[in-house]
């Protein structure tokens, strides 16, 4: 193989959310509006304001931040996320969104031209994340907010819940503990503001269906190896212990595979940060 041949970064990423922009984008819009709704509080968002949603995907935050702002412009690097986020505002006779294919890491906007940048869950299949909080700060005027949701993990589980992250999503870079979000913001020249921090309880099987695996696949198997794995110790951070299957899931199990669900949590950060 080339190096040519390797996948960077960007096509890892492309590819995942192109396959699984169906499911995932039915999850988080309908999932997360109360996660949206958090970080608007956070940020302290108006009706004056411009905002920025960068790696948008299906309009997770840009959907429910467009009913109490101005306007709101979603960036997003796969072209399938787009166009579901386009059909998710017509749908909502949303009219005050722009949507825009372009890098995190490098946004189509001049320097503090903009009220608040937000984004969700897009810091760690990031490769420079601190770059990209330093592109966020850019982009807003001094006083405009920014504001982040993003997995948390400890710092002593990092290296165990990462490798479990990368066995189940190849474009997953790496978790975070609490002190590098602080210290990136910090060098960003921002000034935190607050914080919430939310452990949200998830079934295995559909943690693992919204990344497009399902039992038998063999990303699927050694996910659910490693994670079985920390069962004992929780050495990971996902607090998981097996569980009947949901019978809501049924439809993904094959005939004959009588293993419980793991019943684990996906800890997130979410915060808001005001430019000094």
């Amino acid at each position: 193989m080339s190096p040519s041949d390797h996948p960077t970064q960007a096509d890892l990423i492309r590819d995942r959310f192109t396959r699984t922009a169906a499911v995932f984008g039915d999850y988080a819009v309908s999932y997360r509006v109360k996660f949206a709704e958090t970080l608007m509080r956070l940020v302290s968002a108006g009706p004056n304001d411009r905002v920025v949603d960068l790696a948008c995907g299906p309009g997770t935050l840009a959907l429910r931040f467009a009913r109490g702002v101005r306007w709101v412009c979603g960036v997003d690097l796969t072209p399938a996320m787009l166009a579901r986020a386009r059909q998710n505002a017509a749908d909502e006779s949303l009219s005050n969104l722009a949507w825009t294919n372009a890098d995190a890491q490098s946004l189509p906007f001049a320097d503090g031209s903009l009220d608040i940048a937000v984004s969700s869950y897009s810091l760690h299949h990031i490769p420079d994340p601190a770059r990209t909080i330093r592109e966020m700060a850019r982009v807003v005027h001094r006083g405009g907010r920014v504001g982040i949701i993003d997995i948390l993990v400890p710092e002593d589980k990092r290296e165990a819940a990462n490798r479990i992250e990368i066995a189940r999503d190849q474009s997953h870079t790496r978790s975070l503990p609490k002190t590098d979000f602080e210290e990136m913001v910090s060098r960003a020249g921002l000034r935190w503001l607050d914080h919430e921090i939310d452990v949200n309880p998830r079934s295995f099987d559909h943690w693992l269906h919204v990344a497009g695996w399902h039992r038998g696949d063999t990303v699927y198997e050694e996910t659910r190896r490693l994670i079985e794995a920390t069962i004992p110790d929780d050495r990971a951070g996902f607090h998981p212990r097996f569980a009947p299957p949901d019978p809501a899931q049924a439809k993904w199990i094959p005939t004959g595979d009588n293993r419980p669900d793991i019943q684990m949590a996906n800890t997130a950060i979410f915060f808001g940060a005001e430019k000094i």
